[in-house]
């Protein structure tokens, strides 16, 4: 006879409502207690008592929120007999347990009856208590109410002769029992498949989630089409339009393959989908503004910054304004960052100066965390008395103001073009020429039918005629190589409208007799050389990594090749190059220029002709001149930006023992510790000539960045953050305008200025759109004020 020898702790509060005499456990921990009694598989009837003890002991746990509730384990020994204790019939159904109905027992007489074992199978809720020689009903105990029969819940029934017959089947007709029965059913129900809290609970979660999904669906596809450039909204977006635009055809087509998108936005499943352009406009700016508060923490938190700033006007013929960010970051690497673009009325000093401003009090940036101020020629930018520049410094002298270099460099090859005559002419030629023939596509189609006739091979440069512009700076050199890889096919175009264009003909004709000559051919492969070197430094200024010692080492270097052109031999050689030109395109042989007569109130005659040789009026009239022009005009101008400070810092920086001049100018105008700077210059310089061979102050920041020597040299580390800081170009603000004439198109002339500065900030910072936490937006939308009310669940 197998006997469970356990014993249940009793509860040492009494429970005050019949609900609460019912539960032993609150609903979680008797959920835990099912869930892993699963687990080892005990049954109710199980004679293994080492498997309950350990099931128990290791399920059953202590309720916080129920004082009335102990643990299931006190001893070593568990209870199940009903007649020992008659209150954890419950806990002992949630542990697994069944009625408890002992088999291989003696079951003693009461009244000359006993208790029959078969009847376990006939009224399987009968349990026997071998220690009152009762039988109880496992249900009413479980589960017990006001109806119930305390006979078959505490007392015990004991009438043995009534039982099968009477007793027995009139409990089971009872309410109390019909009652437990069902309340029963309903746990072991709610047991395998949940409570319904438990289920409205999970169905409340899914549609969340759905609606989420659906949502983040939708701000990819924004994302998609902002970072693109391309247009969001269509024409006709109502049903019967055969084009909706970019944003809802791409949800059409990625419905191909998305459930979620297939409910909401095709089948229409919910009442709200979110698509309109008040919508979409919240969730731009809802992912520009994460973007813009990435970028402002990271300028915050480098504690200096420099600001880039040029004005544009978009195809409204609206003045936008674009403001950069110049940074350095944690490894000492110079960052650029657009801040958005601006509205403006006027472009005076005043306003330009309030905008930037008032931009940087709603970005929390403070003006006197300015350390420099980058921008292009324009009286209104760089006035020394009312410029944006001198309003700027009056609230923080730190400010120092950069004239941007690539603008610089744009401006001496401008003055080239317009201080030489014969550069002048040319450049004159040249874009007559392009406008002649690119402006009518007959003309042009005789081009490329001459370009494949010919045969003319121009891989390696452009196969068609390039325009001029004094804001694309690469364009004249462009321009050059165009005709000059391409002048036979150029003159014969023009020759075949000369003889067959009545109308035309007779412009050709002079185009023709002005390329068609020695002087033409001199000038563009002279000034192509030229170019070329000059374009070398024009791309290097206008990237957005270099800093201020790079910038004036190219500019030494690029003048010092001019200043080797300027001699007998490079002379010579051009010549030379040309002549061979010359003769494999048929072109006439280099004469002098007619002599010029002086007018008769000056007293007339003929002008006297300095040089009689031919080479050497173009060496003298043309080669010196144009290198003369272009050496003095960039020497002069590039001096502008070279400042003091800057010199010092780069002293400092660069050579071994710097001047002691720098290291007070640097004390005097930032507040440097001069010791500290000067202990620290000394021990690095050491350092660094033991490790690395070459000396630029390029390589001494990336040595101090990439073996972590900030915490060693603090102040050092601050004047190089500093140095990085100062910006040397305004081409990020140039790349951004480029963004502006893709997003604002003719075709989209009416967008309003908030979602032009969500667009440019997505496209332009790429990057960092990327990156978006798509769940941020989606809180933000369903916290914001005006979206409540009737729309989908998100929280």
């Amino acid at each position: 006879m197998d006997k469970f020898l356990v014993k249940i702790s009793k509860s040492k509060k009494n429970t005050k409502t019949n609900a609460e005499k019912n539960v032993g456990l609150s609903e979680e921990n008797l959920h835990s207690i099912e869930k892993k009694r699963s687990k080892i598989d005990i049954v109710p009837n199980t004679k293994d008592i080492n498997q309950i003890q350990n099931a128990v002991s290791s399920d059953v746990v202590t309720s916080k929120s129920d004082q009335t509730t102990n643990t299931l384990l006190e001893s070593d020994n568990f209870i199940q007999d009903p007649g020992e204790k008659s209150k954890n019939a419950l806990i002992l159904f949630s542990s697994g347990f069944g009625p408890y109905q002992p088999n291989n027992i003696i079951f003693p007489q009461h009244s000359g009856r006993k208790f029959r074992p078969e009847w376990y199978s006939s009224f399987p809720w009968i349990e026997y208590s071998s220690s009152s020689n009762s039988a109880f009903c496992f249900y009413c105990r479980a589960f017990p109410s006001n109806t119930s029969d305390p006979t078959f819940v505490s007392v015990g029934f004991k009438q043995w002769s009534k039982a099968s017959y009477k007793s027995f089947p009139q409990h089971e007709k009872s309410f109390g029992y019909k009652e437990a029965s069902a309340k029963l059913a309903g746990y072991k129900s709610s047991k395998k498949s949940g409570s319904i809290i438990s289920k409205v609970n999970t169905h409340h979660q899914q549609i969340v989630a759905d609606n989420r999904a659906y949502l983040k669906c939708i701000l990819d596809s924004l994302l998609y089409c902002a970072r693109q450039g391309i247009a969001v909204r269509g024409h006709r977006e109502d049903e019967d339009s055969s084009n909706k635009g970019n944003f809802l055809e791409l949800l059409t087509l990625r419905a191909n393959d998305n459930d979620i998108i297939q409910r909401y936005f095709i089948e229409k499943e919910k009442t709200f989908r979110y698509v309109r352009g008040d919508y979409t406009n919240t969730f731009l700016e809802y992912l520009a503004n994460i973007v813009i508060k990435n970028i402002i923490d990271n300028v915050i938190a480098a504690g200096i910054f420099s600001i880039i700033v040029d004005e544009t006007q978009d195809l409204s013929r609206h003045e936008q304004v674009a403001i950069i960010i110049r940074y350095a970051t944690k490894d000492l690497s110079p960052a650029e960052v657009f801040l958005g673009f601006y509205e403006t009325e006027t472009t005076d000093g005043e306003t330009l100066s309030m905008l930037i401003k008032s931009t940087f009090v709603s970005h929390g940036l403070k003006i006197e965390n300015i350390r420099g101020q980058c921008y292009d020629g324009a009286a209104s930018m760089r006035g020394s008395y009312k410029g944006v520049q001198a309003r700027i410094r009056e609230e923080n002298h730190l400010a120092m103001y950069i004239h941007c270099n690539a603008h610089i460099l744009n401006l001496c090859l401008i003055d080239l073009a317009k201080q030489v005559s014969y550069v002048r002419n040319v450049f004159g030629t040249l874009n007559t020429l392009h406008n002649f023939i690119g402006a009518s596509s007959k003309r042009h189609a005789i081009f490329e039918k001459m370009y494949s006739v010919l045969n003319v091979s121009t891989c390696d440069g452009p196969k068609t005629l390039k325009s001029l512009s004094d804001t694309r700076w690469s364009c004249r050199l462009d321009a050059l190589k165009a005709v000059l890889l391409n002048f036979q096919t150029v003159v014969s175009t023009l020759e075949d409208i000369s003889e067959n264009d009545a109308v035309c003909g007779s412009d050709a004709n002079a185009l023709l007799k002005s390329i068609n000559t020695f002087e033409f051919l001199f000038c563009i492969y002279f000034l192509k050389n030229i170019m070329l070197l000059t374009n070398v430094l024009s791309k290097y200024l206008q990237s957005s990594s270099i800093i201020y010692s790079n910038v004036q080492s190219m500019a030494k270097v690029t003048i010092q090749e001019l200043c080797n052109m300027r001699c007998e031999e490079s002379f010579n050689n051009t010549w030379n190059e040309v002549d061979i030109l010359r003769k494999q395109y048929n072109v006439s042989s280099p004469i002098l220029p007619r002599k010029q007569k002086i007018p008769a109130k000056l007293g007339g005659g003929l002008k006297k002709v300095e040089n009689t040789i031919i080479n050497k009026h173009y060496k003298i009239n043309i080669y010196f001149a144009v290198l003369d022009n272009i050496i003095n005009d960039m020497g002069e101008r590039f001096e502008e930006n070279n400042l003091y400070v800057l010199n010092c810092m780069q002293d400092i920086l660069l050579n071994d023992m710097p001047n002691n001049n720098s290291f007070k100018e640097i004390n005097k105008m930032y507040g440097f510790d001069e010791d500290n700077l000067k202990a620290e210059t000394t021990i690095l310089n050491r350092m660094y000539k033991t490790v690395h061979d070459q000396n630029n102050v390029q390589s001494k920041i990336n040595s101090i960045a990439s073996e972590n020597y900030k915490a060693g040299f603090p102040t050092l580390t601050r004047l190089i953050q500093l140095f990085i800081t100062v910006p040397t170009n305004s081409a990020s603000c140039e790349r951004s305008f480029s963004c502006l004439r893709r997003l604002k198109t003719y075709l989209r002339t009416t967008m309003g200025q908030s979602r032009l500065n969500s667009l440019g900030i997505l496209q332009i910072e790429r990057e960092r759109s990327s990156l978006i936490d798509k769940d941020e937006v989606i809180d933000k939308f369903s916290a914001a004020a005006e979206c409540r009310g009737r729309r989908l669940l998100l929280q």
